[in-house]
C-alpha cells in the first residue's frame, strides 16, 4: 500500500475510511516546548497555559505551563505535517490585494 494515500491530504482516495473509535479529544496547545528526533523518530511536546490563580500573588494570575500532547511520528508524516501547516499558514496571512 502506498501510505501517501493515508497522510498526503491531497491523496487520499475514495476507499480509505477514518474512523474515531475511542473518541479522541481535541486539545488546544499555546507553545512547543520540546522537539527532537530519535530512531528515525520525530518527537513533539506541546504544552498550553493555564492561568492559576496562586495564594501569593491573590489578585495576580501567572501562566503556568502545562503538557498537554506528546505527539511521535515519521518523517514522512512530518513531512506532510509541514507541508500542510505552511500552506495554511500562507493562505491565512496574506495581505488582501489592492484594487485600483
Amino acid at each position: 500500500m502506498d501510505y501517501s494515500q493515508i497522510t498526503d491530504p491531497n491523496k487520499v482516495k475514495d476507499d480509505v475510511h477514518i474512523t474515531d473509535p475511542h473518541q479522541v479529544e481535541v486539545v488546544f496547545v499555546n507553545d512547543v516546548s520540546g522537539i527532537g528526533f530519535l530512531n528515525g523518530v520525530i518527537n513533539i511536546t506541546l504544552t498550553q497555559a493555564r492561568w492559576t490563580p496562586t495564594m501569593a500573588a491573590q489578585q495576580n494570575i501567572s501562566a503556568d505551563l502545562v503538557i498537554a500532547a506528546r505527539l511521535r511520528m515519521d518523517l514522512m508524516c512530518a513531512q506532510v505535517l509541514r507541508d500542510s501547516l505552511t500552506t495554511i499558514i500562507e493562505n491565512e496571512t496574506k495581505k488582501p490585494s489592492q484594487v485600483n
